[in-house]
């Protein structure tokens, strides 16, 4: 191959993002000098992200190199471009990636009893141990999902044949583990029990309709109860079926296999592990409710007796089917999904989620169940468990129009093609489309869209599709038009009165101060007349018309109406009909103000609350909590929290759930006023501290069992450090966490006669940490990890021994690392580690003092960062990197601490703030530069703490336009007429910013020109 291909080229030959994947050709240019360039071209124009293909390759070939070989090159680049969970696991298969690419294209389909062989043949057979079985079970999952997923991918196969083979898959594994699980019992147990055990398959699983991250829906049922070896039959099986969730479900050092849900089994969550036949046909007759009928439509044998599952189904059938016509199963059904649809609160997640939102997935299950449901006990022909066998089965016996039915199997098809492409990338539990540009582009192209109008295609089609679904949906139950008439003539305000006026109100709604008078109209409705799903009470109805002029008002007055308005309806349809958080808002002005200025000036805090309307009762409460919390108070409660939680789970959902209440306390407080910008900071940060150590001890304890060693002093050697803004008490709303793993062993003799060696061990605990921080759960995640500012950075070892630790800094150490370690703080580890490391860093950091040569270095490092990072193109500011941002004030802070910290010891502090007053009193630092610097240093601190909270992420580049400066300038206080307000901001921040370079220049200047000063130790 040429590899002196233009990005200009590849564009013309419709590879998307040129300019990245040129940059990213050299590292694997030998490799693609060997391949054919039309093969390669055609890789990257096929693959979903072209610059990750070429990175994935790069890992792939370090793990081995293989040669390219003709007709592989360009799937291999598909592959790895479309999915970072199959990049993985090629990487994990080393020299043996080449023959699973082979198996990817050549392997057209496995059944049940070809995995059933292929487990046999890995020696995954008989009464193996746990740890034998869970990894057996884990090599073949991994390895299928990337024949299977690549196969998707690579459009080799269709969406039946994906959903079959995964179906097939996990068939295959519960079969298994089920054999192998009851015979490690039974020769535990002295013996086998007596009489027939089955697994039986609900859900997707049951239906032959599995996604790649599905859970798997298991009921176990055995034969009939007695005794076996001095225990009940009941505890033999409810013992299996223990073993082989855990075989399938556990999280191992291998991954898992399948999640296993078993709620769905007779008692549900509360009922036994595992339930005779007789007793399950009892349950379900004197029990049963209409979701379980829907649920056992689909149920099937998928382990152990077959002959047992097809008697119970036998027995359940009337249960599930009636003899009746049941008509009254639709109102039942759309009870249900009523529900689901409260569950998504936030009303972009309904036009997002390809699964339950308007038009999805569950619409066409649900349409197709009832009508199972309804006709099944008088027509047997319908009784079938998938849903596209279903509909067919549905439209022959004339219950479906086949033109409808035709529509719904191509939108069903298309939307689980488009959740099969969600879930491929990470191998992650996801029906949520991408509200990421780059993600939406990238999921488009998975799904075969090209060119420029990808992603307005995909729109378009997507629309289509979930337009159908929904139609028919509706009009199978009934559901109301999307326009309801308002009744009567409430006494409201005249303008709330007239939303339907047309013009008129459009005018009336701009002068208030709305820039979409159109969007704030229909925001308005929803607040007057609720959400078209969940029509209010008459009580809610008159509080509604109460209410609307008031809020109305309040919105007016915010720093942003519209965005306070669109959150706030939001927020009315969120509550439904709960009218008792209405009359909360009537009868409490000031939480409706707080409410409103909420909604105007976070968007963070917005998000969140939109997510958790329930948490209206803390601002209720929020005049009786505390402002400031100290430490000990957070880790008290976090404590609690933790130890009432039953597992792992729920352990880091409570820590999550903390975290962001948290959050919110800070925020209120701090958009209200209560609060300065650096005590908002200490807070935020006191509460990383308590997070990061709460996620050690989770980690440890999990790690601990895991392993099986002792909790004692040779475990309990791991020091974390925190770096950065968290090692200074200075984070902001969403910063990431610097953190630096460090570990002391102690006696080598102890560990000597372990089978885990130290150093895996306490990585191992470091990753646990990582994980309980930053892994997404259902309460979203922590924080996320930075471990970048360990010795060697990215290169390094993911802990370090103290040894290594010290030899580092001793004898490697950059300058850049010596200027971030001035912000090391240690969070945890035995009190004499903690002692060596800061007696350490104080050493490395202050015993060298600064030459001028190297003040030189720390000035091009800040002159690198401000060419690099800066804004650059005019259209904005960077408040941090650009000049007279804030690296300038702690790049300065920062030399002064490395140039004088050894002479004097008032420097050695972390936050930059401390730093500049120590070094203006000890006369290192010309008092009118110290207060231009401090007095900068609050402003950007203060803008940089509003963008951050504003937008949800962190945010740095400030925007010159007069209409994102006005609301900003707003939300920082600035008050009169809007031009003169931004005026006034765009001032100020000049002026601070020169004020900040200029002092920058003098004190550089000055340490240039003297030589460094003796260091006293």
């Amino acid at each position: 191959m040429a590899l002196g291909l233009t990005a200009d080229a590849l564009a013309a030959r419709g590879v998307p993002d040129p300019d990245a994947v040129v940059a990213a050709l050299p590292a694997v240019a030998p490799w693609l000098a060997r391949a054919r360039e039309d093969e390669v071209v055609a890789g990257l124009a096929a693959a979903a992200v072209p610059p990750a293909a070429l990175h994935g390759l790069a890992r792939l070939l370090d793990a081995h190199d293989a040669p390219p070989l003709a007709g592989e090159v360009a799937p291999l680049l598909g592959l790895l471009g479309g999915s970072p969970a199959i990049t993985a696991a090629l990487v994990a298969e080393g020299a043996g990636w080449p023959a699973l690419l082979a198996r990817v294209l050549t392997d057209g389909g496995r059944d049940v009893a070809a995995h059933l062989a292929a487990l046999r043949a890995a020696g995954v057979d008989g009464p193996l141990s746990r740890a034998d079985l869970q990894r057996g079970l884990r090599l073949h999952r991994r390895r299928e999902l990337v024949r299977i997923g690549g196969r998707d991918l690579l459009g080799l196969a269709t969406v039946d044949d994906t959903v079959r083979e995964l179906s097939a898959l996990a068939d295959g594994v519960t079969a298994v583990a089920t054999a192998c699980a009851r015979a490690r019992v039974a020769a535990e147990w002295g013996g086998d029990a007596p009489g027939a055990f089955v697994v039986l398959g609900m859900g997707k699983l049951g239906g032959g309709e599995l996604n790649y991250s599905s859970d798997i829906d298991l009921v176990y049922v055995y034969e009939r109860d007695g005794e076996h070896a001095g225990r009940t039959v009941r505890e033999f099986f409810a013992r299996v079926g223990e073993e082989v969730t855990r075989a399938l479900g556990e999280v191992t050092d291998d991954g898992l296999c399948f999640r296993v849900d078993l709620r769905l089994r007779p008692g549900g969550g509360e009922g036994p592990l595992a339930v005779a036949l007789a007793a399950a046909v009892s349950y379900y007759e004197s029990w049963g409710q209409t979701w379980e009928r829907a649920v056992w439509l689909k149920a099937r044998p998928v382990g152990g007796d077959h002959a047992l599952g097809a008697a119970l189904l036998d027995e359940l059938a009337p249960f599930v089917y009636r003899r009746y016509l049941d008509f009254g199963t639709i109102e039942d059904l759309k009870a249900m999904k009523l529900r689901v649809d409260a569950s998504l609160r936030d009303p972009t997640a309904r036009e997002r989620n390809v699964k339950l939102g308007r038009g999805g997935i569950r619409e066409v299950e649900f349409f197709v169940q009832a009508q199972q449901l309804v006709h099944g006990g008088k027509d047997e022909r319908i009784r079938v468990r998938g849903t596209l066998g279903a509909l067919g089965r549905l439209t022959d016996a004339g219950y479906v129009a086949r033109e409808k039915a035709t529509a719904l199997a191509a939108a069903y098809r298309f939307l689980r093609d488009v959740e099969h492409k969600l879930q491929i990338v990470n191998q992650r539990q996801t029906q949520l489309l991408p509200a990421d540009a780059d993600e939406l582009q990238a999921l488009a192209r998975r799904l075969g869209f090209r060119g420029a109008t990808a992603v307005a295609d995909f729109a378009h089609v997507h629309a289509a599709h979930t337009g159908v679904v929904h139609a028919a949906f509706d009009a199978l139950f009934h559901a109301a038009t999307e326009e309801r008439q308002q009744s009567g003539a409430p006494e409201l305000a005249a303008l709330v009165d007239a939303l339907d006026a047309g013009d008129a109100t459009r005018t009336r709604i701009a002068a208030l101060g709305f820039r979409d008078p159109a969007a704030a109209v229909d925001a308005l409705r929803l607040v007057r007349d609720g959400a078209p799903h969940a029509p209010p009470s008459e009580a809610r109805r008159r509080a509604l018309r109460q209410l609307a002029p008031a809020l109305l008002a309040e919105i007016a007055a915010s720093s942003d109406p519209d965005r306070a308005l669109q959150h706030l309806a939001s927020f009315i349809a969120s509550v439904g009909v709960r009218t008792s958080y209405v009359h909360l808002l009537l009868e409490n002005p000031g939480v409706r103000r707080l409410l409103v200025r909420l909604f105007a000036t976070s968007e963070f805090l917005s998000r969140f609350f939109l997510r958790h309307p329930e948490m209206l009762d803390s601002l209720v409460r929020a005049d009786m909590v505390r402002v400031v919390r100290s430490e000990a108070e957070q880790a008290a409660e976090l404590g609690e929290r933790l130890a009432a939680a039953p597992d792992l789970e729920a352990a880091l959902d409570a820590l999550r759930r903390f975290r962001h209440e948290e959050f919110l306390r800070i925020g209120i407080h701090d958009i209200e006023g209560e609060i300065l910008v650096e005590a908002a900071s200490a807070q935020l940060s006191t509460l990383a501290v308590v997070c990061v150590r709460a996620a050690l001890g989770i980690a440890r304890q999990e790690v601990l069992r895991r392993t099986g060693l002792p909790d004692d002093a040779s475990t309990r050697g791991l020091a974390i450090v925190a770096m950065g803004k968290l090692g200074s008490g200075e984070l902001n709303y969403n910063s990431d966490l610097d953190i630096v793993f460090v570990y002391d062993a102690g006696d080598p003799a102890v560990w000597a006669a372990r089978t885990t060696p130290p150093a895996e061990f306490f990585s191992r605990l470091a990753q646990r940490t990582i994980s309980a921080l930053q892994t997404p759960t259902r309460e979203g995640f922590a924080y996320r990890i930075d471990t970048r500012l360990r010795p060697s950075g990215n290169q390094g070892t993911l802990v370090s021994s103290v040894a290594a630790f010290d030899d580092y800094h001793r004898t490697s150490a950059a300058l850049w690392e010596r200027q971030a370690l001035i912000k090391a703080r240690v969070l945890t580890g035995p009190a004499e580690l903690v002692a060596h490391l800061e007696a350490k860093i104080a050493d490395v950091v202050y015993t060298p003092g600064l030459a001028p040569a190297q003040v030189e270095e720390i000035a091009h490092m800040r002159e690198r960062i401000e060419r690099e990072r800066g804004g650059g193109d005019g259209a904005t500011v960077n408040i941090k990197t650009d000049r007279g941002g804030l690296v300038d004030v702690e790049f300065l802070a920062q030399m002064l601490q490395l140039r004088h910290g050894g002479a004097h010891p008032a420097l050695r502090v972390g936050a930059t703030r401390p730093a500049l007053a120590a070094a203006a009193a000890a006369g290192l630092l010309p008092s009118d530069d110290a207060r231009a610097l401090l007095d900068g240093h609050a402003f950007l601190r203060a803008l940089e703490s509003r963008l951050r909270i504003e937008h949800d992420q962190p945010v740095e580049a400030l925007e010159n336009a007069p209409e994102a400066l006005r609301t900003l300038a707003r939300r920082l206080g600035y008050d009169g007429g809007d031009a003169d307000a931004v005026e006034r901001f765009r001032a100020d921040h000049a002026r601070h910013r020169e004020a900040v370079r200029a002092a920058y220049d003098r004190a550089f200047a000055a340490a240039r020109r003297l030589p460094s000063p003796e260091s006293s130790g």
